[in-house]
């Protein structure tokens, strides 16, 4: 009966060391079936404390980092952690074995994976470097205020009613902008004074930019650089009284107008 017993402890202690693979460190490293890990198919471990795994670990503070061992050796005096650890790679889960091997003092000795490639997932992902292009902003490069009165009649605003010496005006401003290096934009803006509606105004100031434009564009000048608006009575430059008197409508005159402003890179030493 003796030997009987001893037979059956034999026989215990081999199939514990057959389920888990190696319950003694071995060099190089064996690992168990992956069929085997409870649970089944592994856990996903959480990275950050996977990378505090070292040597020098009690199996107290491995245990704190990333669990119990998952092939059944969870009892003393066992040499020999085995895991199965799973990890995403964009939409596809990949699963590596881990061994914990520990020394005579039970701290561990060394780590494995059956697989070293399994070793990229821990490290640290390259840092995002954003590059900041410094972009020179356009500057306003130059800027010219044509009076309404000298490009329309009264509540005109085609560019068949356009007056002599608006179209004089343009000219000469046109002339000066193609003759001007570094230009990106233009913008037209049309103004009027505070007289009358802003239903009337604002129409009245946005149709007369629009054939300054058109005008500017028919003298050679770039269309997809000149942008026009009209923003009414919206800016005055006057500061003049009230009512609407002959004197009143004479001060106001300013502030009926179209300005041209040009924006691009002014060069160095400019």
């Amino acid at each position: 009966m003796k030997m009987q017993s001893i037979a059956a402890l034999s026989l215990s202690v081999l199939a514990a060391l057959l389920i888990t693979g190696c319950a003694a460190p071995q060099s190089p490293p064996v690992f168990p079936n992956p069929q085997a890990a409870s649970p089944a198919g592994g856990t996903f471990v959480n990275i950050d404390n996977l990378r505090n795994v070292a040597v020098g670990l009690n199996k107290d503070q491995l245990y704190d980092l990333i669990g119990p061992p998952q092939f059944h050796e969870w009892f003393v005096g066992n040499h020999v952690w085995n895991y199965l650890f799973d990890f995403r790679r964009g939409n596809e889960v990949v699963s590596c074995q881990y061994q914990v091997q520990y020394d005579s003092h039970m701290r561990v000795s060394g780590t494995y994976w059956r697989d070293p490639a399994c070793a990229d997932f821990l490290k640290a992902a390259p840092a995002q470097t954003t590059v900041v292009t410094e972009v020179s902003k356009p500057v306003a490069l130059d800027e010219f205020s044509i009076q309404s009165e000298a490009l329309f009649p009264f509540g005109k605003s085609s560019l068949a009613s356009m007056l002599p010496k608006g179209r004089a005006e343009l000219d000469a401003v046109a002339e000066k902008i193609r003759a001007r290096d570094g230009v990106t934009r233009i913008d037209v803006v049309g103004h009027t004074d505070r007289i009358g509606s802003d239903a009337i105004n604002r129409p009245l100031s946005v149709a007369r930019a629009d054939t300054v434009r058109a005008y500017l564009i028919d003298r050679g000048l770039d269309a997809q650089v000149i942008h026009a608006e009209g923003v009414g009575s919206s800016q005055p430059v006057t500061h003049c009284p009230g009512g609407e008197s002959a004197a009143v409508i004479a001060c106001l005159q300013p502030d009926r107008r179209v300005g041209i402003t040009l924006y691009g890179q002014r060069k160095a030493g400019a």
